[in-house]
């Protein structure tokens, strides 16, 4: 027994050790000039704000819009409704900084929405983009939010997939946060991740419900987006990330101002159901133009359960503000019309009120 609990331990050891080795990951701007794995839709593109490479694609035509990913995502979050959206907008896929192909800075940066919001509006000007669409995911959705909130001029509408104004409380991350605190367990944990080892859990953690009723295909898509997440992982990112939904300052006040059309989609199964409705209620309160639209059986992340479905909504909702805006201007011009292939915004989800 004490044999095999000694090799056992021996193992764990070498194990450790080498998890702990895959881990070790740095990028800077001095190091980084071209995407690990080229993008399947679009190209791949970099700019140095803030002195560090941001990673975005560039792909499609039309309007501009910036596709904000969620906490640990990528740009890749979107790959299965980039082709949807492409033949309408021009759009820009971020992966935000500490995530992807961007860079993990690791001085006065502490990965809060506002600082992300900052970046984001800093490659704005950069592209010479003086207003835009933003599309965010969870994480991405606060960040879309808070540009909308702070700096209104360069918001022309936003679409919000479970992100919010009002933070979850407690942070769903605290457990993770204290499991990267500590250097060699954190190191062990995260070189646990970036092996692909945990890809299929954590896609199954991810899709919840969804996972038993997809096709092999559609979760193999998954399991691969979810392994360009892993794959960029680092402890003192990670752990500055997992932090930002306790660090980040509070914009509850500065929110209410937000006068952009936004688009709010949600799902009744989310594991994040709590939270959304907190924000949903502050959404009914406060903005003066907000549609909010749930999925019945939509998960967290629409993006991944149902690209098709979501781009549809999205596609809708754009092409009606836009319109909007010609008509308020008095400029006459036929707006994008949504490919054939689409379901009819009739067919999915449900209302829970248009606000306007």
């Amino acid at each position: 027994m004490k044999i095999k609990t000694l090799a056992f331990q021996t193992q764990l050891l070498l194990l450790l050790f080498l998890c702990t080795s895959c881990a070790q990951v740095a990028k800077n701007s001095d190091t980084l000039r071209a995407a690990k794995a080229p993008a399947q839709y679009g190209v791949d593109r970099f700019t140095t704000e803030q002195k560090h490479n941001a990673h975005y694609v560039e792909v499609g035509e039309g309007p501009p819009a910036i596709l904000i990913p969620g906490l640990f995502g990528t740009y890749r979050g979107f790959s299965r409704m980039l082709p949807f959206l492409a033949p309408h907008f021009s759009l820009i896929a971020l992966d935000n900084f500490g995530t992807g192909d961007s860079d993990m800075p690791d001085e006065n940066f502490g990965y809060t929405v506002a600082e992300q919001a900052d970046m984001i509006v800093k490659l704005m000007d950069e592209l010479k983009i003086p207003h835009c669409t933003l599309i965010g995911v969870s994480y991405g959705g606060m960040i879309a939010l808070n540009i909308a909130a702070r700096y209104p001029k360069r918001v022309n509408a936003v679409v919000c997939i479970e992100g919010a104004v009002i933070m979850p409380k407690p942070s769903p991350y605290l457990f993770m946060e204290q499991g990267l605190n500590t250097p060699i367990i954190g190191d062990a944990i995260i070189g646990f991740i970036r092996s692909g080892l945990l890809d299929t859990i954590i896609a199954e953690d991810v899709m919840g419900h969804a996972w038993p009723n997809m096709g092999a295909g559609d979760k193999a898509e998954i399991k691969k987006i979810i392994s360009h997440y892993t794959d960029a992982a680092s402890r003192p990112t990670w752990l500055s990330l997992a932090r930002a939904l306790r660090t980040s300052q509070d914009f509850t006040e500065e929110a209410k101002v937000i006068t952009a059309p936004v688009l709010y989609l949600s799902g009744d199964k989310s594991s994040f159901r709590e939270m959304t409705e907190t924000n949903i209620d502050y959404f009914r309160n406060h903005l003066p133009n907000v549609s909010l639209v749930s999925f019945d059986d939509g998960i967290h992340d629409l993006e991944l359960q149902k690209p098709r479905e979501t781009a549809s909504m999205i596609i809708d909702f754009l092409t009606t503000e836009h319109s909007r805006a010609l008509a308020s201007t008095a400029i006459v011009q036929d707006g994008p019309k949504p490919p054939p292939s689409l379901p009819s915004t009739s067919q999915i989800g449900h209302p829970i009120g248009t606000y306007q």
